[in-house]
């Protein structure tokens, strides 16, 4: 007698257990989560072509600047006139 008991017990208890999944998702206590589509394209229209990039322009010497002497910049083969 106790263990037909027992076993009603745990049959009970594992078909309670296996529909409380089945129960969770219909929930009504949890937050509406609404998302929105993202915005819609414009395919009709070609994207603008992009602009190139400006040249890099670099300031000159100025003229009292002393000349480097490229030969005495290294150290054996390190370059020590930066």
């Amino acid at each position: 007698m106790k263990t037909k008991i027992l076993g009603l017990a745990a049959g009970l208890a594992l078909a309670v257990a296996a529909n409380a999944p089945a129960q969770a998702q219909f929930m009504s206590n949890y937050p509406v989560i609404i998302v929105p589509p993202p915005p819609a394209q414009n395919l009709i229209l070609p994207k603008p072509a992009p602009k190139p990039p400006e040249p890099a322009k670099t300031a000159p010497p100025p003229p009292d600047a002393p000349a480097r002497n490229v030969g005495q910049c290294y150290q054996g083969r390190t370059n020590v006139c930066q």
